[in-house]
This record gives structure tokens, C-alpha cells and sequence, in this order.
């Protein structure tokens, strides 16, 4: 029996290739050109470049363990690097997150926040990730009154959570859940390894579609690409296939939805209702200067600007640098010149003095990047499971503890792959 994927984002290539080695066949369609989904590369003057910085940690052991499987060793795909933030602000004195490495863990940490930023910070961000430990996910409150409610500085507030939640979740302090922010929080710093920085080598459209895909056809399985579902075929409550845009019908008892949570909105649209979250955009903007200009460090933050997170890139191209800029905002409704200019003015100060002249740039806007992770998203996403037998669910927002991130994508993936063996395997 083939199982029809439909989707060849992160999470429908994890439940493909978690059901290739489980022995069965799959054939997976994505209505794109190439692989990847909401995280792929593009050509940028021939030069392959991400569509935004898809950044991992330490924690994402599910994320991790997928690409060992289809022999990408992580110690050869990414820079490791330890947990070393400054994040900058107009107003306030440097800010600095590091990990340590003399004192176990997290003394390490705690140690060095003391020393880099003082009692004052070290203490409240003591008091934070204590309660991130404690908090309750069933009385979900925004970030910004859990903050509040926390005692956190306007310092803190502005300065540290907030550039973190839009990069952790993309949504604004204000709307974004306590809940999610904390797990969050709380798994990022569970272990010293965990707060790792993992900054890929190579475009990552390079690193989990190719090999996956390698993988896929290894055992058997079919992709097809410029293959969009428009209607799913179902019949007394069971699904038997698929008709795709091109009016070709795909013969299925067992189909995976790996889409946007809009799209299998349309495809269930007349057999069951599911909810369609709000969507925010993430903009990157890469800026290309001299070869011989680096930064100071892979990573540095910026609070009190548009710009968001500065990624040194020279591992690319020598003297590129690539602009972060994580949910709604004023960025939204500037053409991609203006853009450009306020940012290469904005971050000016933090790059060396011999940096050259800015040579060119690109911005990429990716309007729906992730769906807005609110108070009380988690009671509004979807299980895996749907109500027609044989079809699922997977896809970043499908219910994990997690926001829209690759780990969360990945896990969907494979939870959905394990539940659908563990079904077939009892039906027999």
C-alpha cells in the first residue's frame, strides 16, 4: 500500500522518510518547484542563499537525529557554536547572554550573566526561568503581562524578551502566549548543550530536501513536483484518493496532509472544519559590502530598531551580511529600497570600520512565514488524527509543544508517520 504525502515542507519529508524505513511506500507531491517548503534556498546572483535565517539549537534533538539517519553528520552541516548573544539598544548599555564553561550547568550561566550585565539582570532572569519551569500551560496569559506579572525591567522587556519572542514565536509580546514562550525558554535551557548555537555551513535547502529526498527514492518511494491536491476523495467517511490541480487522480487509502494549515483548510473544507490561524511575515535582508569586512561575532542583537538579528554570512560570501526582521510592523509597509536603506543606516554603528561600501542587496518577504502564535493557539491546533479514516495531519502547526519552528515541523512529521504505522499495524 502507498501512502500519499502531500506537501514536501520539513514535515512531510520526516514522515516520508520515517515511513521508508518502516518498509512502505510513499509518493510525495509539492506544488512548488523544488523541495523544502516555507524553508528553502534561493539563487541570488548565483549565489544559493536561504530564505531567511532558519537558525537551530541544541535542543532540537528530533531535528538532529533525522538528518544523522540520512547520513548528514550535524558536526559537518552546522557551526556549533556556545550560547553568546550582545544585544544592542540606543538607550541601554550593552546586554550580554552567555553560557560559560567553568561552572556546571547552569551556574555557568548564571555566573556569567552576573558578571557581563550585573545583579540586577542576573536576578531577574534567575526569577524567569524558574517560573518558565512553573508555569501553567492551561491559564495562558500574553508574554507581555507575564513579564509584568514576573517583574521584569522595561530594560529587560525591551531590550531581551522582546527580540527573543519575535524570534522564538514571531508574534509581539503583546498577543504572543506565555505558554508557548516559556516551554520555549524552559527547553532552551534545560541543558548546557541544548542553549547551543547551530549555524548552517550551507544553505539549508542543500541539507534535509536533498538528502531526504535521496533517500525517499533510495527506497522506492515517488516525488512529484508542480503537483498541487485540489480535491481529496472520500467516500462513507473513508479516503480513497486525491485529484490533483492537473485533474489526475491519485489512487490512496492513507494520505498525509503536510500543507499550510490554510490550504488543508480548503482541501477539508466540505468534510471537516478546521481552524485557520493568523499568519506574520518574516523579512531578511542581505547586504552585500567588501570581501575583507566580518563582524564581530556570527550573531549579534539589535533592540529599539527595525532591524532584529545581524547574521555574519562571510561563510557564504565574503562581506555578506543577512538582517533579520521577525513579525508585524512599520518594515511591513516600506518598499524593499526604503527598507534597505533604514537598515543599512540602522546597523552601521555595530559593523568594522572598514566594511566598504554597501555593493548590493536583497530582500526577501516571506508575508505568511508562521502562523501567529497567540494565547491559547495550543487549544486551537489540530491532532494529527482527523475525523475521515486514512487521512492525517502533520505540518508545523499540527498540536507539538513547540511554535512554528523545524523541530516542531519535524516532530509532526514523524509523530504522524508512528501513529499511521501504529493504526495499520492493529487494523490488520
Amino acid at each position: 500500500m502507498t501512502t500519499l504525502i502531500v506537501g514536501g515542507g520539513w514535515s512531510g519529508l520526516a514522515a516520508a522518510v520515517r515511513l521508508c524505513q518502516q518498509g512502505r511506500q510513499v509518493h510525495l507531491i509539492e506544488s512548488a518547484r523544488q523541495l523544502g517548503g516555507r524553508a528553502r534556498s534561493i539563487d541570488w546572483h548565483g549565489l544559493e542563499v536561504d530564505n531567511g535565517q532558519h537558525l537551530l539549537i541544541g535542543a532540537y534533538r528530533r531535528t538532529l537525529a533525522l538528518l544523522a539517519d540520512l547520513d548528514q553528520s550535524p558536526d559537518s552541516l552546522f557551526d556549533r557554536l556556545p550560547l553568546s548573544l550582545t544585544v544592542h539598544d540606543p538607550a541601554y548599555p550593552p546586554l550580554q547572554l552567555n553560557a560559560g564553561r567553568l561552572l556546571p550547568w547552569p551556574l555557568s550561566l548564571v555566573w556569567r550573566v552576573l558578571a557581563d550585565n550585573g545583579w540586577q539582570v542576573s536576578r531577574q532572569l534567575a526569577r524567569l526561568a524558574l517560573q518558565a519551569r512553573r508555569f501553567n500551560p492551561h491559564q495562558d496569559i500574553s508574554v507581555q503581562q507575564w513579564l509584568k506579572n514576573q517583574r521584569q525591567s522595561d530594560r529587560l522587556i525591551r531590550q531581551l524578551w522582546q527580540p527573543l519572542c519575535l524570534a522564538t514565536l514571531n508574534t509581539p509580546i503583546e498577543t504572543a502566549s506565555a505558554a508557548l514562550f516559556a516551554r520555549v525558554l524552559t527547553d532552551t535551557f534545560r541543558r548546557r548543550s541544548d542553549s547551543d548555537l547551530l549555524i548552517p555551513r550551507r544553505p539549508l535547502g542543500q541539507v534535509l530536501p536533498e538528502s531526504a529526498a535521496r533517500y525517499i527514492r533510495q527506497h522506492g518511494g515517488q516525488i512529484s513536483l508542480q503537483i498541487r491536491g485540489r480535491e481529496l476523495l472520500v467516500e462513507n467517511g473513508r479516503v480513497h484518493g486525491l485529484v490533483t490541480n492537473k485533474g489526475a487522480q491519485i489512487e490512496a487509502d492513507e494520505i498525509i496532509l503536510a500543507t499550510p494549515p490554510g490550504v488543508s483548510r480548503q482541501l477539508l473544507a466540505t468534510h471537516q472544519s478546521l481552524p485557520e490561524p493568523s499568519h506574520h511575515a518574516i523579512a531578511t535582508v542581505y547586504l552585500q559590502y567588501s570581501s575583507a569586512m566580518r563582524l564581530s561575532a556570527p550573531i549579534t542583537g539589535l533592540s529599539g530598531t527595525i532591524a532584529q538579528w545581524l547574521f555574519d554570512r562571510s561563510d557564504l560570501r565574503p562581506g555578506l551580511v543577512a538582517v533579520v526582521i521577525s513579525g508585524p510592523g512599520y518594515h511591513e509597509k516600506l518598499s524593499k529600497a526604503a527598507l534597505i536603506d533604514i537598515i543599512a543606516r540602522e546597523i552601521t554603528p555595530h559593523l568594522p570600520a572598514q566594511r566598504g561600501t554597501l555593493s548590493d542587496a536583497l530582500v526577501i518577504r516571506e508575508k505568511k512565514a508562521t502562523f501567529a502564535c497567540t494565547v491559547d493557539i495550543q487549544q486551537q491546533r489540530p491532532n494529527n488524527r482527523t475525523e475521515i479514516t486514512g487521512l492525517w495531519l502533520a505540518g508545523d502547526y499540527v498540536t507539538n509543544p513547540y511554535p512554528a519552528t523545524l523541530e516542531g515541523a519535524v516532530i509532526n512529521g514523524e509523530q504522524t508517520a508512528s501513529q499511521l504505522i501504529a493504526e495499520a499495524a492493529v487494523s490488520r
